[in-house]
């Protein structure tokens, strides 16, 4: 393994929850000292929702380990159950096997294991993880059994775990009276870019590594982009990328061995929202154009490349990992990214080592209207995002063609003239939208 070749006492980024391993965000702070005040209160029905892989059972048992002695938990990983196979579920956790379908034998055994676990000073604490896939019937048989108390306090604490999803479930019209029952409901993020740095610096240093003589600064940012701030995604590709050199004995993680790796490991990374989202196509997305922009490529003059932009986030560079690869030596790896926001078009470098220049003036972000052209090293792109109406030869055909061939030239300056002046207008109208959109969205 990996680990001799790089100093290191064992794998830093294992997969395996690991409290040594512990780094709490100040969000993932909060959520746990929002938690234990809930699970102290006696609270009724406490919700954790976050992406798959954000930290959610990390943070989950720091909080019962704080919390020490006095908490009898039974925990449900298994969500596709009906309400009858749920109480079963819960009645073999808590050490009383019972397969009968008899829902009212059940419900009344039930009733006893908690008020026996009052009496022995525990409280009863209920985890259903993947809870975004109980059917309505087994989410009331929960608000149900919530409902069991002695007659000075609470005695039973539904918490219940899940993906985003989660949210949209609870808030359901069919599930108000769970909803009035619920008092606290925590959401994880994913990390930053810092808190990336910071999550991959702290568990090398436990191991006895340095991140900045083992990663590259631009393999950390790639790895963040990546796995979009989700710990466990981060540890997948820190993991699959250490090994990668280990076999190739490179001495540090480079942004080509992200990109080997990410090859490896067979990732769609461009999909819309990530990752981890599950993208219904029935439903219209927001964030998609009602036309495909096709992105037209040129080198010298010449037509090189067709594509259309189908998908958002983008990407181009000179690394096969992204969408339209542009193989020349002043193209960076990752060189930039066009997005379609609140019903625009953005272009946005990467952090590459030339920049990109829209319509003749170098920029760092830009808006993308129909007919712009932008410049990565040698190449020029021009952006059409209306249909097609034939082949194009070079940028700026179509405009050309809009003119009269038989027209006397200085009536066709004339012309110019006010097409150049009406865009210079409708590109400062652009770019104040794009600020005012920039506010709003980004």
């Amino acid at each position: 393994m990996y680990e001799k070749y790089f100093g290191l006492t064992e794998r830093p980024f294992d997969l395996a929850p690991d409290p040594r391993f512990l780094f709490l965000t100040d969000a993932h702070a909060r959520a746990v000292a929002n938690l234990k005040f809930a699970l102290t209160n006696h609270d009724t029905f406490v919700i954790l929702s976050g992406e798959i892989g954000i930290g959610k059972t990390t943070v989950l048992n720091t909080v019962l380990d704080e919390l020490g002695g006095g908490y009898e938990t039974a925990r449900l990983t298994h969500t596709t159950l009906d309400n009858i196979e749920l109480l079963q579920a819960l009645l073999s956790e808590f050490g009383k096997p019972m397969y009968t379908r008899k829902r009212v034998l059940l419900l009344d055994t039930l009733r006893d294991v908690f008020l026996e676990k009052h009496r022995q000073r525990s409280h009863v604490v209920i985890i259903v993880d993947e809870a975004q896939k109980l059917s309505a019937e087994a989410l009331e048989e929960l608000r149900l059994l919530s409902c069991i108390d002695s007659h000075d306090r609470r005695i039973v604490t539904i918490l219940l775990t899940g993906s985003t999803e989660l949210d949209d479930v609870v808030d359901s019209p069919n599930l108000v009276q769970l909803r009035q029952r619920v008092r606290l409901r925590q959401r994880l993020e994913c990390l930053n870019e810092e808190e990336t740095d910071a999550y991959i610096r702290h568990r090398l240093e436990i191991v006895g590594g340095d991140m900045d003589a083992i990663f590259e600064p631009e393999a950390i940012r790639e790895i963040h982009r990546l796995a979009t701030g989700t710990p466990r995604l981060i540890n997948t590709l820190c993991d699959t990328a250490l090994m990668a050199c280990c076999v190739e004995e490179k001495p540090t993680v480079t942004t080509e061995i992200i990109d080997e790796t990410v090859r490896e490991l067979g990732w769609e990374w461009f999909e819309e929202g990530g990752p981890n989202r599950e993208v219904n196509q029935s439903v219209p997305q927001l964030n998609q154009p009602s036309q495909t922009p096709t992105l037209i490529v040129y080198r010298g003059g010449r037509l090189i490349d067709q594509i259309e932009v189908s998908q958002f986030p983008f990407l181009i560079g000179r690394s096969h990992a992204n969408d339209l690869v542009v193989i020349d030596k002043n193209v960076s790896r990752r060189h930039a990214l066009i997005d379609h926001v609140g019903g625009v078009y953005i272009i946005e470098d990467l952090h590459s080592k030339n920049g990109i220049i829209l319509n003749g003036i170098r920029q760092t972000r830009g808006l993308l209207r129909d007919g712009d052209v932008f410049t990565l090293g040698q190449i020029d792109i021009a952006f059409s995002s209306k249909p097609e109406s034939g082949d194009s030869t070079g940028p700026g055909q179509d405009d050309a063609e809009t003119l009269d061939e038989t027209s006397d030239p200085g009536e066709t300056r004339a012309d110019l003239a006010d097409i150049l002046e009406g865009a210079e207008d409708e590109l400062i109208e652009a770019a104040e939208d794009f600020e005012e959109q920039e506010r709003k969205y980004v």
